[in-house]
């Protein structure tokens, strides 16, 4: 489980010392960023693979930090939320996983209420990221995406990707050898709305919808960040 200090509940994971900052500006390595803490300026790590400011406008935002646990981090902080519209948007993609895991345990989706969660287990060569299984042993592979954004609509994907569209083919095999396959979006922003699939990615978009023509379910929901929590948000629709 995540937890705070305080002991409060997030997701998986622990996390400890938040600490708030205003962020200065993304470095060149998109790893790295400088942040404002107590009127000291600090390189902190961005746990993503991708520049957050192309999803969002950083600069003087108050952003929250949690402390590096590994002391041979060159960082001593890394970037965990920042401030819009008095709500905070988390930043991690690498914790949606864990995110999907802890509301499935919970019973917060519950067209996924499962006995057992697996992660990255291998079917037929395809890594999932989750798969469950109740207790009549009907699995279902769970496919997770995040998306990081201040506005109401999102367009999805935000960027071309060869690997989700790789993933959307092997999706269609799993689907015509008889499994069921859950395909998950979760906005990490409580401004989220409606997230939109963009067809402009041509490969992408036509994929993603021969996958629902083979009964690929999929459902889209936010998350908040609340009293030091990550929490169910609320449904989000999706636009064909």
């Amino acid at each position: 489980m995540y937890f705070f200090d305080d002991g409060k509940r997030v997701c998986g994971v622990f996390v400890h010392d938040i600490t708030k900052g205003t962020f200065i500006k993304e470095s060149k390595n998109r790893f790295l960023c400088t942040v404002m803490i107590d009127g000291l300026v600090n390189e902190c790590y961005v746990p993503s693979s991708s520049r957050i400011e192309n999803y969002l406008k950083l600069k003087n935002r108050e952003v929250l930090l949690t402390k590096n646990k590994s002391k041979n981090r060159r960082t001593e902080y890394s970037l965990f939320a920042v401030k819009y519209y008095n709500k905070y948007i988390l930043v991690n993609l690498n914790m949606v996983n864990s995110i999907v895991q802890f509301l499935i345990q919970e019973n917060k989706l519950k067209s996924l209420s499962s006995f057992s969660i697996k992660r990255e287990h291998i079917i037929n060569g395809y890594k999932t990221d989750l798969l469950i299984e109740n207790d009549e042993g009907n699995r279902n592979i769970i496919e997770v995406k995040g998306v990081i954004s201040s506005k109401q609509e999102v367009m999805f994907p935000s960027v071309y990707s060869e690997r989700a569209i790789f993933q959307l083919s092997r999706i269609k095999q799993l689907l015509h050898e008889g499994e069921k396959v859950t395909y998950i979006i979760t906005s990490l922003s409580p401004t989220v709305r409606r997230i939109k699939l963009d067809d402009t990615y041509r490969e992408y978009y036509h994929s993603f919808k021969e996958c629902l023509d083979l009964g690929m379910q999929t459902q889209a929901f936010s998350v908040n960040f609340h009293n030091g929590e990550i929490i169910f948000g609320k449904r989000i629709r999706i636009i064909l």
